[in-house]
């Protein structure tokens, strides 16, 4: 088996442009997800009044904002299958 010793990039135009759409999407996708994350806890912790506000009956902002988290897990982990799919085609691109 013989390996060729120039670098990825180098050797496949669909590698590099499957890393540069991979690395845009992930970062994207990080500092989505640690944005709304951590606004839970900071809204609770500076903004008390606002997550005592009583939205739907006695359901507050503060309990909407925590369920929201788990609809933010579900929804990201459905983009990140949609767009698997684009990097699944790139990689095959990048094998031939």
């Amino acid at each position: 088996m013989t390996v060729s010793s120039a670098p990825p990039t180098a050797r496949n135009a669909a590698y590099q442009q499957l890393v540069a759409q991979r690395n845009a999407f992930t970062l994207t996708m990080t500092v989505t997800f640690l944005v709304l994350y951590f606004l839970l806890p900071v809204l609770a912790g500076y903004n008390k009044p606002l997550m005592a506000q009583k939205v739907l009956g006695n359901v507050t902002f503060g309990y909407l904002l925590a369920f929201a988290e788990f609809i933010m897990g579900w929804v990201m982990a459905y983009i990140y299958v949609v767009k698997a799919r684009t990097f699944d085609r790139l990689a095959q691109e990048a094998r031939a």
